[in-house]
């Protein structure tokens, strides 16, 4: 049987993991990837055009979209959360204390963050700029690095709500 301190350090390292993710993904605007020969290359509130000379521009567009704010906002909030989460196991196994159930809460509303921030982001897909529809991008883009980073960072912290579900079950004696 698994005990309850590999739990710990299981779900201590998953929700690490997801967080350095995230850190990563929303740090890169490389959510979206024109495959035109001037690459432009989008985040969530930042836009890089690539010229024919190689030389890169990054600028915060003048009109971004309302649901990508809203998704870095999220992506953010789920980053604090992620942090705090990981300093309560990790305060939970060394100070033997029992705030591992705040650290289960925090890694609950985290994963609740990721996953709005995950689907809201894709319905900015009509925005002049690209000119798609939500959910559809056209054809001359593609989905990049940052926001499949971003995907696997939301199902590590699911992963790890699961784990962290299981070593707080209430546990009773026959």
């Amino acid at each position: 049987m698994v005990t309850l301190d590999r739990l710990v350090v299981l779900s201590t390292t998953l929700f690490t993991v997801a967080a350095l993710l995230v850190l990563v993904s929303i740090s890169q605007p490389r959510w979206i990837l024109s495959i035109n020969q001037d690459e432009t290359s989008l985040g969530l509130i930042e836009m890089c055009i690539t010229s024919a000379s190689n030389e890169q521009k990054c600028f915060v567009p003048q009109h971004i979209r309302f649901v990508w704010v809203l998704s870095f906002g999220l992506a953010v909030g789920a980053l604090g959360l992620l942090t705090m989460t990981i300093f309560l196991f990790l305060a939970s196994h060394f100070l033997r204390s029992s705030i591992i159930e705040y650290g289960r809460l925090t890694g609950f509303a985290a994963m609740i963050f990721l996953c709005f921030s995950t689907v809201l982001f894709p319905m900015g897909f009509d925005s002049e700029i690209i000119g798609g529809s939500p959910f559809q991008l056209p054809t001359d883009y593609r989905i990049g690095s940052s926001y499949i980073a971003f995907v696997g960072a939301t199902w590590l912290t699911v992963v790890s709500a699961i784990v962290t579900g299981k070593m707080c079950l209430p546990r009773f004696r026959a």
